[in-house]
């Protein structure tokens, strides 16, 4: 039987994503790393505790229907046992930040124990907690990132501790619940994976740490939030992590400045959750709080980061230019004409632009008009090219717009 089954239950968005990346790889004398799929085990054990799987995030958003994502628990379910019976070591550890999640029930909680239980004398729950002001700011760009949040209702991504961890402290014990501040005071060598480390008893080199960073940048934050409000949003489809996870890999090469919500801003959901917040600090043995952070970058409101989209607009050019590079050959032309295509179908006006973009505003009117006729859309596209020094080019284009307009009478005389 396992002496000590541990249970790294985040909370989200401290740090989760190294301690999973490095303990899961490195070797361990007494301590073994469940092997459940993926080092980030949320997803593996919310699809066996919750009743209704089938409406867990990452299932919806791949399309999964209610029959595959059963079939898919069942193996689960039958994994961790097998997985369990294997282990030889004193200590088992799961890391699983979702079982921090305040939506979680008491009874999928109580289920976890159930199932664990039996393969071990004792179940230790460790989780690091995260002020709140800092906790929604990433809160915020996480639920942005897997495409959940599109309004600025920052009640959303509050924490509620209460509704977190009381319910761990009932199931497990409150002597066998450790919560930890996250903060660099409260930490061991102010480090969140040097610090559970040495609580669960492993020796660690500084250079055998996975560090992770997740976190978008301001810029990249606002232009997400401007695309999640205005843009398309499709999803339940097989493969959307993977198309999704390619947009917000490209956005994290925009911009530097960090995004901070604005006293203005956090002050009324604060107020509104003040108990919550005297409950956590109560269980921490100190303030939750933390000093806000004071800049004029600070956003407040919706407006003033739509603001921040707004200004760093030009950035996407570069961004599709590093994506999809002029090509002076026949499969360049055909995605050039692609991308008007998508400008002209969408009623997008135009923003101002920088001064060596291919198009003025002017022309951007003239293709929004056009009614997608080629020959027009070719000759604009010739002519952007040969002021902008792409005389080679805008020789094939032309020669490619008079090839259409002959294909195109010539159709027509039939």
């Amino acid at each position: 039987m396992i002496d000590e089954i541990i249970i790294h239950m985040g909370m989200h968005k401290t740090g989760s994503s190294s301690i999973q990346d490095t303990f899961s790889k490195i070797s361990m004398a007494n301590v073994e790393y469940l092997s459940l799929g993926t080092a980030n085990h949320s997803g593996f054990f919310s699809t066996v505790l919750l009743k209704e799987p089938e409406n867990y995030h990452t299932h919806r958003r791949n399309g999964l229907n209610k029959k595959q994502v059963r079939e898919l628990q069942q193996s689960y379910l039958e994994k961790l046992h097998k997985v369990l019976e294997g282990v030889r070591k004193s200590k088992a550890l799961i890391s699983a930040e979702d079982l921090s999640s305040s939506s979680n029930q008491y009874s999928e909680i109580e289920y976890l124990k159930k199932l664990l239980s039996p393969y071990c004398r004792r179940i230790r729950i460790i989780g690091y907690v995260r002020p709140p002001a800092s906790y929604m700011q990433s809160a915020f760009q996480q639920r942005m990132k897997g495409g959940g949040q599109n309004v600025f209702d920052l009640e959303k991504v509050y924490p509620y501790y209460q509704l977190s961890f009381e319910k761990m402290d009932a199931i497990f014990g409150k002597e066998n619940v450790e919560l930890i501040a996250f903060n660099r005071d409260s930490l061991h060598n102010g480090d969140v994976v040097q610090d559970f480390a040495r609580r669960i008893g492993v020796t660690i080199d500084a250079r055998q740490i996975v560090r992770t960073n997740e976190s978008l940048s301001l810029e990249a934050t606002a232009l997400l939030f401007a695309f999640r409000c205005f843009g398309g949003k499709p999803k339940g489809y097989k493969g959307y992590n993977r198309d999704n996870n390619l947009l917000i890999a490209k956005l994290n090469e925009v911009g530097n400045q960090k995004l901070l919500f604005s006293e203005l801003a956090l002050a009324p959901v604060f107020e509104a959750n003040h108990q919550d917040i005297e409950w956590i600090s109560q269980r921490l043995g100190s303030s939750i709080l933390e000093e806000p952070s004071i800049t004029h970058q600070a956003i407040d409101c919706e407006k003033s980061l739509l603001s921040s989209a707004y200004v760093s607009r030009l950035a996407i050019w570069h961004l599709l230019e590093q994506v999809a590079p002029l090509r002076k050959d026949i499969t360049g032309l055909a995605q050039l004409i692609d991308q008007l295509r998508t400008l002209h179908a969408q009623d997008i006006s135009p923003l101002e632009l920088a001064e060596n973009t291919l198009f003025t505003p002017e022309k951007l009117t003239n293709i929004k008009s056009s009614k997608s006729e080629p020959v027009t859309l070719l000759n604009l596209l010739a002519d952007a090219l040969e002021k902008n020094g792409h005389q080679s080019a805008a020789r094939g284009v032309r020669g490619a717009s008079q090839r259409a307009f002959h294909l195109i009478n010539r159709g027509s005389n039939k």
